[in-house]
């Protein structure tokens, strides 16, 4: 079968799944678990119907994989130190529902674009895939580090009502979303096209018109001065930059 067909199957099926698990529930971080999620069986499919399994499936599945362990213990075991409670607050229910939909669909053909791409890649691995690994390596250090400082810190009653401004977080105010660029940077370099590039700029317009405008004004909203002197002092997304 077409593996366009397939993911479509795949991605529509677990797009309805996570309709239906909201509607119940009213609790979206099943939207994001099951968005996510979808990646892997995705990638699974444009590996599996690649004309030649190589070394760059491995590494694909291995990145994947390390992305997957990273999100879903963010989700399910640390989503109240999240913007999830947040957004579990102020959503309405109809727009949770349509969550899911926009999150599975997004993840299943754009962010894995990149994987369609790099399967069908059938040169050894090469210069291109090494500076991949190293964007990788640095984007998951810093998305992983600031998710888990940040959970550091939330644990700690003397941190009630403060606002976390050391580790990676004195660098930019959304740490962890530039560290997720990253990764999907890396990902877009493995697929060696401009249509992987639609991984990461899809992740950057998520973050810089969405994400960040909603958690900044909830952040104004609870550290009132002590945020407005972090927010003068520190740029939003890129370190020192932006």
């Amino acid at each position: 079968m077409n593996v366009w067909i397939v993911n479509a199957i795949i991605i529509e099926a677990l797009a309805l799944i996570s309709v239906v698990g909201v509607w119940k529930t009213g609790r979206t971080n099943i939207a994001f678990g099951v968005g996510f999620n979808t990646m892997l069986p995705v990638t699974l499919v444009y590996m599996l119907q690649a004309p030649v399994v190589n070394l760059r499936h491995l590494l694909i599945l291995a990145m994947v994989l390390v992305y997957l362990a990273h999100m879903n213990w963010l989700l399910f075991f640390q989503s109240k130190r999240t913007a999830i409670q947040k957004l579990d607050a102020h959503l309405p229910l109809s727009q949770k529902i349509v969550l899911p939909a926009v999150l599975v669909n997004g993840v299943g053909w754009i962010y894995c674009l990149p994987f369609y791409y790099a399967a069908r890649r059938p040169m050894p691995l090469n210069l291109v895939d090494g500076l991949a690994v190293a964007v990788y390596v640095v984007g998951t250090i810093i998305h992983f580090g600031s998710d888990y400082q940040k959970v550091r810190f939330k644990q700690r009653p003397e941190n009630t009502g403060q606002l976390l401004q050391q580790g990676f977080w004195r660098w930019c105010r959304h740490p962890n979303y530039f560290g997720d660029f990253l990764i999907y940077v890396a990902f877009a370099m493995l697929g060696n096209t401009v249509w992987a590039w639609s991984a990461p700029l899809l992740n950057f317009l998520q973050y810089r018109f969405d994400a960040i405008p909603k958690n900044e004004a909830w952040a104004r909203e609870r550290y009132g001065e002590q945020w407005e002197r972090y927010a003068a002092r520190v740029k939003m997304f890129v370190p020192f930059l932006y």
